[in-house]
């Protein structure tokens, strides 16, 4: 079991990969105000929720505003990015699809 959110507000977080298996990641980012994730594809589907604060998401070109409670999906090969305006946590799980050959 993993606490997504620190019990008392001055507990640090930090951005780490709390799941990483060959089908699945699930990650906790922690997104001082003012930081930007640049546009990137993945393989595979993935869902961003934001914990915490808020966060600007870019998908397929169109910006939203993902608030706290929220969740977006973002199909597998859509270019996305995030910018935090102000401190905001978000967990990202993505689906890892097996490889075609």
């Amino acid at each position: 079991m993993l606490e997504l959110l620190p019990a008392t507000p001055t507990a640090v977080q930090i951005s780490q990969a709390l799941v990483c298996a060959p089908r699945l990641e699930v990650m906790r980012l922690v997104m001082e105000g003012g930081k930007q994730i640049p546009a990137h594809a993945v393989a595979g589907p993935l869902t961003i929720q934001c914990l915490r604060g808020s966060v600007e998401v870019q998908a397929d070109g169109v910006w939203q505003t993902l608030q706290e409670h929220q969740l977006m999906y973002v199909a597998e090969g859509v270019e996305h990015a995030l910018h935090s305006k102000v401190e905001a946590i978000v967990l990202v799980t993505l689906v890892r699809l097996p490889h075609s050959d």
